[in-house]
């Protein structure tokens, strides 16, 4: 596997890379409360969402739903422009808020029934954080209902591909946790897998299966088979501290890498295709 080529650097705390269906690259900026569109040629802002824009997911018609930390972390030592903590939908460049009164709410991905999923580790992201985590769902014009509830440091979340299952990022706990999923409900989680070297964050699948883990101090994305073994290692840098990824590009088979160190976009080409994302499955 070759190594990363940079698509755009001066970002920030970067994290939610999201690829578009009209073929775009857009992620979050933590520390400067924006989301960007980022190209070979650039990056431009395509909102000003204030506090700490975390996780991104886009929905079918076209908007972007963003986890909102409230600047909890991510910021540095000054917060851009004050926002609460919620989650918030971009239209026309704007954002507004759909849910307000959760703690700090971190990544989230759309379902195959028409809900977000988000997850609220609920502070800081330092071990100091020993309340339990959690995981919502919420109808677009709905509440925040509440899933489940104790792992250390809800993070990445993302669907498998039949949708019976609902993997999720204990960051603290370093390990990944697997949720049955059935009619919009979450059974008992099992341990799927554990990152060496760094904790896991934001996380994709491609086509055939393995789940790509952005694996932050380890300074690597770390891929893993249907059983839960690292098979691969995408190495981001000896500065860089991998945030998040996804997949995107004309064929489907690059890996996008947040990397909130190097305030950068790192690309990695791969053998197969990502996963399609719901609402586009």
């Amino acid at each position: 596997m070759t190594g990363p080529r940079i698509v755009a650097e001066e970002l920030g705390f970067t994290e939610g890379p999201v690829w578009t269906r009209d073929g775009r690259l857009l992620v979050t900026s933590i520390s400067h409360g924006a989301v960007y569109e980022v190209s070979d040629s650039g990056s431009t802002v395509v909102c000003k969402t204030g506090g700490g824009p975390n996780g991104m997911a886009e929905g079918e018609d076209g908007a972007l739903y963003v986890t909102q930390n409230g600047g909890i972390f991510g910021t540095g030592e000054e917060v851009p422009e004050r926002a609460d903590a919620g989650i918030q939908v971009i239209e026309r460049g704007k954002a507004r808020y759909l849910a307000q009164g959760l703690d700090a709410p971190n990544d989230c991905c759309c379902g195959p029934d028409d809900r977000l999923y988000f997850t609220d580790p609920r502070g800081a992201a330092n071990p100091s954080n020993q309340r339990p985590g959690r995981v919502y769902t919420m109808r677009i014009d709905g509440e925040p209902e509440l899933l489940a509830e104790g792992p250390a440091f809800t993070n990445g979340l993302a669907f498998d591909a039949d949708a019976s299952a609902l993997y999720v990022a204990e960051t603290f706990g370093r390990r990944v946790l697997v949720y049955p999923y059935r009619d919009g409900a979450l059974g008992e989680p099992r341990e799927f897998c554990r990152t060496k070297g760094g904790f896991p964050d934001g996380m994709c699948f491609d086509i055939e299966g393995r789940l790509l883990v952005a694996a932050t101090l380890a300074k690597e994305v770390q891929v893993f088979d249907r059983d839960g073994a690292c098979v691969e290692r995408l190495a981001c840098g000896e500065e860089s501290m991998p945030t998040n990824c996804c997949f995107g590009g004309a064929d489907g088979r690059t890996v996008f890498v947040t990397d909130s160190r190097g305030e950068r976009v790192l690309a990695f080409d791969w053998p197969a295709a990502g996963l399609p994302l719901f609402p586009f499955r």
